[in-house]
């Protein structure tokens, strides 16, 4: 620690600009050296020596077993495939909000991107909830995606477009 004292002397007096700073790499003693990955430290700091064991000899847990004290599951959603999707997009710096109902395989445009709907799914209990959209949005045909995954209705930031000046998202499947 000494040691680094002139450099983080140096770097704190610095100008507030960016810089780059070398520190030159001293030899380390050995009884400075950390516990290798065969060994580990009690609490009370002494080393303690790990026995090796070979992972070829171990047996794998029988399937559906978890290793831990307490196992949450949860029931998965039956989910259907709609005709078709509802989206709205929003024109940031125009201020509008367009709603458009795509077809699966469909393309609208919004401003200069091109949005296509791939599949929308929903929950089979509740068509008229979550909508799961798989969508590709370029900014010109031909183009690579600048966006190309599933949107969540309930959940629109969690995959969301990053554009500077349009937003889209999914407010719910159609099934006719």
């Amino acid at each position: 620690m000494f040691r680094l004292l002139p450099y983080l002397l140096a770097f704190a007096a610095a100008p507030a600009v960016s810089q780059v700073v070398v520190v030159p790499l001293d030899p380390v003693e050995p009884s400075e050296v950390e516990p290798g990955p065969d060994s580990a430290e009690s609490a009370e700091g002494e080393v303690i020596e790990l026995e090796p064991f070979d992972l070829e000899t171990l047996e794998p847990l029988p399937p559906g077993s978890v290793v831990g004290d307490e196992v949450i599951t949860t029931e998965e959603d039956i989910v259907a495939v709609g005709t078709g999707a509802r989206l709205r997009g929003l024109d940031k710096l125009a201020s509008t909000v367009e709603e458009f109902d795509l077809g699966t395989g469909d393309t609208v445009g919004l401003g200069w991107l091109q949005i296509t709907l791939g599949e929308c799914r929903y929950p089979v209990e509740n068509p008229a909830g979550d909508a799961y959209a798989w969508l590709v949005i370029r900014e010109e045909a031909g183009e690579a995606p600048i966006f190309e995954g599933w949107m969540v209705a309930s959940s629109p930031g969690l995959n969301a477009l990053d554009h500077a000046r349009f937003d889209v998202w999914v407010t719910a499947c159609t099934t006719e």
